[in-house]
């Protein structure tokens, strides 16, 4: 084996899952660093101690640094000058900003994709559809979340892949934010008010119909931002920009 090559023991005691995966250890150590943080089990604004997380994780301290550099270019950890390491906290004028920007990215690629889907896609995407009202009708803010984002991705799933990377990545960079709060847990009146918007948006794709669903998520995109605006603006132990 490989001196960069972490041991099936160091990995197993972390996650089983990846066993088999062949890993470097600064790779490895990103890979459960990014994890941590998107799951929440690292808060927005927690130090990074080099010590305590290369125990953790059964490394030594240097796959964590080059993990840290890493986490640096994704935007999820800043250096501080007294503090170092310090996983970034976002604050509410950059959620708004990214949702925006991402949603841009979804009004194009809802209508790039809609001459790609097929009987089978469109299908896909009236399943997702029909899974986020029941998430709905259950009220658990963070499930709708998730079957919020399942049915995005359906609906986009024919979209060129490039333009599809760059939404997957701006989910990602807010992804965490969202499980801590989702919008649909901090207003309510959101979940019904955006499952209407996605039934006109899968009918005008089950319609073929590329503006018409383009229209919609425009349409989407505003009240999504609207709502956004509404619970952030009662959130004020956000960090300021």
């Amino acid at each position: 084996m490989a001196a960069d090559e972490p041991t099936r023991a160091e990995i197993s005691t972390v996650n089983p899952i990846i066993i088999n995966q062949h890993l470097t250890k600064s790779t490895f150590a990103y890979h459960e660093m990014r994890r941590m943080i998107m799951e929440g089990e690292i808060e927005p604004g927690t130090r990074l101690l080099l010590r305590d997380i290369a125990d953790r994780l059964s490394l030594s301290i240097q796959p964590i640094r080059d993990a840290i550099k890493m986490l640096e270019r994704d935007g999820l950890v800043d250096t501080e000058s007294h503090r170092g390491a310090v996983v970034t906290q976002i604050s509410g004028e950059t959620i708004t900003e990214l949702i925006g920007v991402r949603m841009w990215l979804e009004i194009l690629a809802v209508e790039e994709s809609v001459p790609a889907h097929t009987d089978e896609s469109v299908r896909a995407s009236q399943e997702a559809l029909e899974l986020a009202e029941h998430e709905l009708a259950r009220g658990g803010g963070l499930a709708y979340s998730q079957a919020n984002r399942r049915l995005h991705e359906a609906i986009e799933a024919p979209a060129p892949p490039l333009l599809r990377q760059l939404i997957v990545d701006s989910w990602e960079h807010l992804w965490r934010e969202r499980r801590r709060m989702s919008l649909f847990s901090l207003q309510p009146t959101a979940g019904p008010s955006a499952q209407r918007e996605h039934v006109a948006i899968v009918s005008a794709i089950a319609r073929r119909d590329a503006k018409g669903a383009a229209a919609a998520m425009a349409t989407h995109r505003e009240s999504t931002l609207a709502a956004w605006r509404k619970a952030l603006a009662e959130l004020p132990s956000l960090p300021a920009q």
